[in-house]
């Protein structure tokens, strides 16, 4: 009887220390199929599937089959492995575990309790050939099955959320949406407008259809007179669900390239799925267009409604023209027609087609001159986005908080103007690159890479490459540089280069996303 309640304890624990680790896996991906499998596709995920808990185990639960009848010493042995496994994982910070979301808790839980009853009532062959499929597939059909029961839950939400702002008859609704710049739009939309206006945004990274909803729901707009939607998607369909959710009036198109593009299906499906915003507007809305990217204009002339567009190339006659763009590690200044002259202290000289759409707007929205000026003259960047922190004797330009092609090459441009000779310790310092590289760009993951690489080897003297995804596409780009390039792919390991750099005279961009002790790290010191 004592080995029966070892043998059920080391169940337990070794259960529910492989699940949360999964679970946090699918939470990063949402729990969507399709950024999962996405994720099966990288380096990272192929080491997954090769990992002890994938491979090796179910091997070790078939090799059950042919042994003796001591099923519960294998199992005890097999068990007590998971859990060292995990403890390692610990040890070496490489473990991790789900937001303990109601969803997180509940697919773990449902896990757990399947593969229970299957120890409980299979026959011995079966259950040691059901437990070697992995606990991978266990999880797998629990998400699968957990998202079919909760659909009519998620549309519930959506029509109640619907219902809710359809009584606030007079809120105007701006929605925005682009491959890249949305969350950035969003920011200086809510800060220029506010001089004027009630506004109101969804925060941080809210831009599904369910996050969208229960921020709806939850959020009290009685004195609101501005809604800021930010709207993002992976296949067709999903904004045209937000906005038959939030009615917008006004549309922003920041951008569209190969960002997601795997989920997407190809850029014409990007381009269908983020027109979806315009083509919801009403007749008297405003539609906001990026007219330098082909893929923006392309249908403007079969939207119905008002058209505003924007851009640096006079030749596509933009209704805001930027022109006379001029950056600096304090500041960015530029001109935009018909006769504005923005001076602001955010820094990036790619900020200025950020700053475009927010004019056009607020000037639909009544606000003159004056007020647009010097509103844009108190911007902020969101979090995350371009930020100079102190870090010892090194500076940090912190652009974690995501990352795509046209980002990456925004921070190495500003990291190549940025002179590393007014920094403390008397000397110039080194430009260090530390980044895992882009996700989700499908077939033009490669040569995207690749030009990448050769930015940083013309700009850096360090790269530090964090996923072992995109090393080799990353390592041609830069081939005939002089750059020092290291691969760190260890959270440990990366925490202990940083704090090496505290006592020299360096500028290190951090782009996209970081592990969380170097959030944490730079946060701190």
């Amino acid at each position: 009887m004592e080995n029966y309640y070892i043998l059920i304890f080391l169940f337990s624990a070794s259960a529910i220390l492989d699940y949360a680790e999964l679970a946090y896996l699918w939470q990063l991906k949402e729990y969507r199929p399709d950024r999962f499998r996405d994720f099966l596709g990288t380096i990272l995920g192929r080491k997954f599937i090769l990992s002890y808990k994938i491979i090796l185990r179910p091997v070790l639960f078939l090799a059950l089959i042919f042994s003796s009848n001591q099923l519960a010493a294998g199992l005890t042995i097999i068990f007590s492995l998971d859990i060292i496994d995990s403890l390692l994982k610990f040890v070496k910070s490489r473990y991790r575990r789900p937001k303990p979301t109601a969803k997180a808790i509940l697919i773990i839980a449902a896990s757990i309790s399947a593969e229970g009853v299957i120890l409980l009532v299979a026959s011995k062959a079966a259950l040691i050939l059901i437990l070697a499929a992995s606990r991978f597939f266990i999880i797998a059909s629990a998400v699968l099955i957990i998202n079919f029961l909760t659909y009519p839950v998620k549309k519930y939400y959506y029509k109640k959320a619907a219902e809710k702002l359809a009584r606030h008859r007079n809120l105007i609704v701006i929605g925005v949406t682009g491959s890249y710049g949305k969350t950035t739009v969003k920011h200086f939309l809510e800060q220029l407008l506010k001089r004027k206006y009630k506004v109101v945004m969804t925060p941080k990274n809210v831009n599904s259809e369910l996050g969208v909803a229960k921020f709806i729901l939850k959020t009290d707009f009685g004195q609101t007179d501005i809604f800021i939607v930010e709207m993002g998607a992976y296949k067709i369909g999903e904004i045209k669900l937000i906005c038959g959710m939030v009615k917008p009036r006004i549309g922003i198109l920041t951008a569209i390239n190969e960002q997601h593009l795997p989920l997407f299906g190809g850029l014409k499906n990007t381009q269908t799925a983020k027109y979806e915003l315009l083509r919801s507007l009403p007749p008297d809305g405003l539609a906001i267009i990026n007219s330098d990217n082909a893929y923006c204009r392309e249908f403007i002339p079969e939207l119905k409604c008002q058209i505003k567009t924007f851009g640096q190339l006079a030749e596509f006659k933009p209704d805001c023209l930027i022109s006379n763009i001029s950056a600096s590690a304090d500041n960015l200044e530029l001109k935009a027609t018909p006769d504005y002259k923005i001076r602001t202290n955010i820094i990036g000289a790619h900020n200025a087609m950020n700053v475009a759409p927010v004019i056009l707007a607020a000037a639909y929205l009544g606000l003159n001159k004056t007020e647009i000026e010097e509103q844009a003259g108190q911007f902020t960047l969101p979090e995350a986005t371009l930020q100079l922190v102190k870090y010892g004797a090194s500076l940090v330009i912190d652009d974690s908080y995501n990352s795509n092609p046209a980002a990456f090459a925004a921070a190495l441009k500003f990291l190549a103007a940025y002179r590393t000779n007014g920094l403390p310790a008397g000397q110039a310092g080194k430009k260090i690159v530390i980044s895992r590289g882009l996700i989700e760009l499908g077939p033009a993951s490669q040569e995207a890479h690749k030009k990448i690489g050769q930015l940083i080897g013309l700009i850096a003297d360090e790269f530090i490459i964090i996923s072992p995804d995109s090393v080799s596409a990353l390592k041609s780009g830069a081939v005939n540089s002089k750059i020092k390039i290291q691969t760190i792919f260890e959270s440990a390991k990366l925490l202990k280069y940083l704090k090496q750099k505290q006592k020299q005279s360096s500028v290190i961009l951090l782009e996209g996303r970081m592990p969380k002790i170097i959030k944490q790290e730079i946060k701190t010191n």
